[in-house]
């Protein structure tokens, strides 16, 4: 069968090979390509069978792909068997009426087409016959048959065998081309295809006919266009002393060329615009970067050939998302879970829905965010980032763009510039613009003044409904309970608890812009003072729930001080035995102390935002650890302790005091108030935050065991492999395969790979994440000025001249005895607020000035810096340092 411009669509795709379908898709798309038509793989296919030569081909490729026969001998057997077979009449009536519906008076090309030829992932460049000048239908049939051959080159079979493309049922459709004899022809990329980048387009061009660029015969001159706007940005004029023309039927070779051509460039300005418009036509229908074959005649330029460019390593075009975890890698360090991924992932889009509802943005808009606020978190490699482009469509349906963007970016801890791609897409949402939209700013408005004088309240209220539900589900047993009964109470929780979080998102939307406005009025008005005026001032406010087991703690180490006794039991027994000791021990007031608190603050552990982690409940070891350090530190007087807290806040304020006056003193002390309220209540709804994950750890934990019993899962731990919407489908019935252990073992199989792949702190990807987007990590090399005095340097968050032994903790698995060292981990969340009391100084790899452990580092007075690029990579366990919390700035003293 014949393949012709008006052909079907899908019957072009099934039998015009790779080339041929291109051919087609431009020709429809009004592209200008010299008429052609092409023989479809059906041709050969009767040719093979009415020639009785088929079965012989199977058989030879058969040896071949078994190793018994090489791939030259193979090749070389298959090629004799096709040239050496008659042309039957049904195929050369075909060629015939191929020949002239392109003109049988024209001079053609002749072009094999492999069925899977010039696909995204294999082009075959130049492994496939193409015949140019050939004159008269005997020619024709003649490279025909040659064409067909060509299929089954030794380099052919070689690439088919390497990238495992099928060697059974090979077919080559052949196109029948109107030759064009040019005056300039050439390649052009829409993209550049060295460097991987898709901001130009690269035109190479000889004169005469291409032949001789693509065989490497002949110096081209280069051209590189601007992407967006075609102008040219640079050019490489090569000397030019051949061109290739004809020499004969299906031949052509190299001729002199004219001397006045030699050093000109073989495109004009005009003729590159053309050629931009046309690369332009072709990309925008093929949506990937393309490799043209173009040739110029006379006034007119056509299209011959275009295939994807399959050398690229990575994404050029497709959806940019721009990822970043700056600030969650506080509540998600490292690897984690599915379950917990997934389940944090849902639980964002419940938060922010209830957040647009609060805001009065209209269901409408709601609905159509849905996409974006379902997709706030990303998962990459096992660790979770932040979708910022998501995040950024949530800012633009709220009032006020450009200046909740930047505190949104402060509070996040996101510095880099947005690429231009990004900048252009992210933008107000078009309904402000509207007179509904500026009567909604209003109102939102009034809105956002009200929960402002009303946050108080609001928050009081929901920490007390909030309390009076936890306390519900966490006296629960959900070890005696069955898998279904366990998800019934999950779905009880989600509805009471997790679907009222109006007033901690209201408070941290306060918190993002007060936090914000404080630091602009600083960066104003106190540039005078250090930089650092403004952490010093959020120090030392008191009531956060989440310091509240530590200092706890403390008061346990004033008593456990005081007994001879029970200090010697509690320092000389491990910590996994202390519980049953104390249990068996005359210490029984203690005991139940220590009971208690575990009743109380059971939930903490580091991680603990990660439901696989084992919290106090499982493993109360960690409780001794911290006991034991703050023993050895002398941290036993909580007063004393407390009294720390409120000196830095005191000095920071008095300086305030004495550089402002009037009216800026009155504005800025106003905005301090707020932040410190917002940043207060952020870490105390943040503590019920971890309470109610706490809950569902104890749910997913006894519904592993559960499965596990059933023999659905191997070990109650794999439970954490599974995803949110596993666990709704297994007791929902909407799982589409039930093997869990296969889910399982896959999914641990691929977080193991994981483990040494950390991604990037922010990136871009382009399409389909996981492929051909390069995103793992390289080592940070550290901030430091050239000439300077320091050999780190990050965000300084609490002041004092430290010097002392680093101690490097990278996870809850190690040894976390510390006796007054200085502590440098890759980040922190609350779980690790109890060791700090037992340090000197706390030094943080990632994190924000609103990150957790700059806060409590602030609130307790413990020196402190965040976001120190390649912390971890230049600091080791056992050197001495010396940092100032105040520049932050660290020099290394000594190496063990």
């Amino acid at each position: 069968m014949l393949v012709l411009k008006n052909s079907v669509d899908n019957f072009a795709k099934q039998e015009a090979g790779g080339k041929g379908y291109n051919l087609y898709v431009m020709s429809k798309e009004g592209i200008s390509v010299p008429e052609w038509v092409v023989l479809g793989r059906s041709c050969y296919e009767r040719f093979v069978r009415e020639s009785n030569i088929a079965d012989l081909i199977d058989g030879i490729l058969a040896e071949y792909s078994q190793d018994s026969l090489d791939a030259k001998s193979a090749s070389e057997k298959v090629a004799n068997l096709i040239l050496n077979a008659a042309l039957p009449e049904s195929i050369r009536m075909l060629a015939d009426k191929a020949y002239e519906v392109i003109g049988s008076d024209k001079t053609i090309s002749v072009r094999s087409s492999a069925a899977d030829e010039d696909s995204a992932a294999h082009s075959f460049a130049g492994q496939l016959s193409s015949f140019l000048y050939v004159k008269g239908v005997d020619d024709a049939c003649m490279y025909l048959l040659q064409c067909w051959a060509s299929g089954f080159t030794e380099r052919s079979l070689i690439y088919r065998k390497k990238n495992k493309i099928p060697l059974a049922g090979i077919a080559v459709a052949v196109v029948f081309q109107e030759m064009i004899d040019p005056e300039i022809s050439g390649v052009m990329f829409t993209c550049e295809p060295m460097e991987e980048h898709a901001d130009s387009y690269v035109v190479s061009a000889v004169f005469g006919v291409g032949e001789g660029l693509v065989s490497g015969a002949l110096d081209a001159d280069t051209f590189w266009l601007d992407a967006r706007t075609g102008k040219k940005d640079k050019q490489e004029i090569a000397e030019k002393t051949e061109a290739f023309r004809r020499t004969g039927s299906g031949e052509c070779g190299a001729q002199a060329l004219d001397p006045a051509l030699v050093n000109k460039p073989a495109l004009t300005d005009g003729q590159l615009t053309q050629l931009f418009h046309l690369g332009r036509a072709i990309d925008k229908k093929y949506r990937t970067p393309q490799d043209i074959e173009w040739a110029i005649s006379g006034d007119k330029l056509y299209a011959l050939q275009t295939r994807p460019v399959t050398s690229l390593t990575k994404n050029l075009t497709g959806f940019p998302n721009l990822w970043d975890n700056s600030n969650i890698v506080e509540s998600y360090g490292g690897i984690t879970s599915p379950l917990s991924f997934t389940f944090a992932l849902e639980n964002y889009k419940n938060v922010y829905i209830q957040f647009c509802e609060i805001l009065q943005v209209p269901s409408s808009i709601v609905k159509e965010m849905e996409h974006y606020l379902g997709n706030m978190l990303g998962s990459i490699n096992g660790r979770v980032y932040y979708n910022l482009y998501n995040w950024y469509k949530l800012v633009g349906v709220l009032p006020g763009f450009k200046q909740n963007r930047q505190f949104m970016e402060t509070m996040m801890g996101v510095g880099e510039e947005l690429s231009d791609e990004i900048a252009e897409r992210i933008k107000p949402h078009d309904s402000w613009d509207t007179p509904i939209g500026k009567f909604r700013k209003f109102k939102t408005g009034i809105a956002f003044l009200y929960y402002h004088y009303a946050i108080q309240g609001i928050v009081d209220r929901f920490l007390a409904s909030f309390k009076r539900e936890y306390d519900v589900f966490r006296k629960k047993d959900y070890s005696r309970m069955t898998s279904d009964e366990i998800f019934a109470q999950y779905l009880a929780m989600n509805r009471v608890m997790l679907d009222k979080w109006k007033a901690p998102i209201i408070n941290d939307f306060l918190c993002m812009v007060h936090f914000g406005m404080l630091k602009k009025l600083t960066e104003k008005w106190l540039s005078g003072l250090d930089e650092n005026i403004q952490n010093d001032l959020l120090a030392g406010e008191g009531n956060l729930e989440s310091a509240l087991p530590t200092k706890t703690l403390i008061q346990f180490a004033g008593e456990v001080s005081k007994s001879t006794k029970l200090r010697q039991l509690i320092e000389e027994t491990p910590d996994s035995h202390l519980m049953e000791v104390l249990k068996q021990s005359e210490h029984q007031g203690f005991y139940q102390k220590v009971c208690d608190y575990i009743d109380r603050f059971g939930f903490r552990c580091m991680s603990e935002m990660k439901l696989e982690e084992k919290d106090l409940f499982t493993d109360p070891g960690f409780l001794f650890v911290c006991l034991k350090n703050y023993l050895r530190a002398g941290v036993t007087d909580l007063a004393e302790y407390e009294k720390r807290e409120k000196t830095l806040r005191s000095a920071a304020e008095k300086r305030v005091d004495v550089a402002l006056s009037g009216w800026k003193k009155v504005v800025y002390f106003w905005s301090l108030k707020h932040a410190r309220r917002a940043v207060k209540n952020r870490e105390n709804t943040r503590f019920a935050r971890t309470r109610a994950y706490g809950v569902a750890r104890s749910m997913f934990q006894s519904m592993g065991q559960n499965f596990t019993g059933m023999g659905l899962l191997e070990q109650p731990d794999d439970v954490f492999y599974l995803t949110l919407d596993d666990i709704y489908g297994i007791h929902q019935g909407t799982l589409t395969a039930c093997n869990l252990s296969d889910f399982v073992a896959l999914r641990k199989k691929a977080y193991q790979e994981f483990e040494s792949k950390e991604p990037k702190i922010r990136f871009q990807t382009r399409g389909p994440v996981y492929w051909k987007n390069n995103f793992l990590d390289v080592p940070e090399m550290p901030d430091v000025e050239e000439g300077a005095d320091y050999d780190l340097k990050g965000l300084a968050c609490c002041p004092g001249l430290i010097e002392g032994i680093v101690r490097v903790v990278h996870s809850p698995n190690e040894d976390l005895s510390l006796d007054g060292q200085i502590l440098v981990a890759k980040r922190t969340d609350p779980g690790w607020v109890p060791l700090f009391p037992s340090v000197s100084g706390l030094l943080v790899e990632r994190g924000s000035l609103l990150s957790h452990s700059a806060i409590v580092a602030r609130e307790m007075g413990i020196p402190a810096i965040v976001g120190v690029k390649g912390l971890l990579t230049t600091l080791e366990t056992g050197m001495r340092i010396r940092f100032d919390g105040q520049a932050g700035t660290i020099k290394i003293l000594e190496k063990p």
